[in-house]
């Protein structure tokens, strides 16, 4: 009976030998701190989210190359426009200062006829 209190007693020791080396570690550990699980856990959460992120800018770099191209091809488009109707210009400016032989001749006949 003696045997068996004293065991008792040493399992209740040991007990308390627990409880305090665990309430020792929960009071080293910070209130922020995760267990491993939860930190892997976050780990996982944190790195598909920048899978998203990622994604995201690529496909808004892959519309900017896009919005590139379509706006390059359109402004020589423009460009090329540009030259056709500065050729026209030049080309009426350039008959609206020869004179026309036949007003030369209209004018030369009315001169006559008044005269």
């Amino acid at each position: 009976m003696e045997q068996h209190n004293k065991q008792l007693e040493d399992e209740h020791t040991l007990y308390e030998l627990r409880q305090i080396c665990e309430d020792r570690e929960l009071a080293r550990k910070r209130p922020g701190d995760m267990t491993p699980a939860d930190r892997e856990s976050m780990l996982i959460h944190v790195n598909t989210h920048l899978e998203k992120l990622l994604a995201k800018a690529n496909k808004d770099k892959d519309m900017l190359r896009h919005m590139k191209n379509h706006y390059w091809a359109r402004m020589h488009v423009c460009k090329a426009k540009m030259k056709i109707l500065k050729r026209r210009l030049s080309r009426a400016l350039k008959r609206r200062k020869k004179p026309d032989p036949l007003q030369i001749l209209a004018e030369a006949s009315l001169a006559r006829h008044n005269t």
